[in-house]
């Protein structure tokens, strides 16, 4: 039989499972288990002491206080609690009432497309810190134009050839 880990090695070693020359050959290659051999096989002795099946000595009484609890956990739902299924679900409507009552007063109402409307004409009231620039807004039809006079003329890109 071949083992490949350590752990499988020294649990063979440990339950004499392993053939002489396999033990011996462990043993070579490890010899600081042979000093905590005996320690060991007393913790095994002390485990299968500890690990035996003890029977009840009521176990009717046993099985009808498990019957008991489960039937009491069986009768809380999702219906109690802070996180209970009623309040998730009031939880979201008043989160969407709030949404949608802050869309309705935020976002500004009126037709955007009339050039006079007041969103527009407050996007026009643009004012410099320069007090020789002078900002006007020329209403037309259906166009309004910013004009802004005084301002400094822009050098000519050169021209390449």
């Amino acid at each position: 039989m071949f083992m490949k880990t350590f752990e499988e090695k020294f649990t063979a070693w440990l339950d004499g499972e392993l053939s002489f020359d396999e033990a011996q050959a462990f043993e070579k290659e490890h010899p600081s288990v042979l000093k905590e051999r005996a320690g060991l096989l007393k913790l095994k002795l002390l485990l299968k002491q500890g690990l035996e099946s003890h029977v009840l000595e009521h176990p009717d009484f046993f099985n009808s206080q498990i019957m008991d609890q489960i039937r009491a956990t069986r009768g809380r739902s999702l219906r109690k609690g802070w996180l209970g299924l009623p309040r998730i679900a009031w939880g979201g409507i008043g989160a969407l009432a709030l949404g949608l009552s802050m869309f309705a007063t935020m976002i500004p109402h009126g037709d955007l497309s009339d050039p006079r409307s007041g969103y527009v004409a407050d996007a026009l009231k643009a004012k410099t810190s320069d007090h020789k620039i002078k900002a006007t807004a020329d209403n037309q039809k259906d166009v309004t134009t910013p004009k802004l006079e005084q301002l400094q003329k822009t050098p000519a890109p050169p021209v390449q050839r």
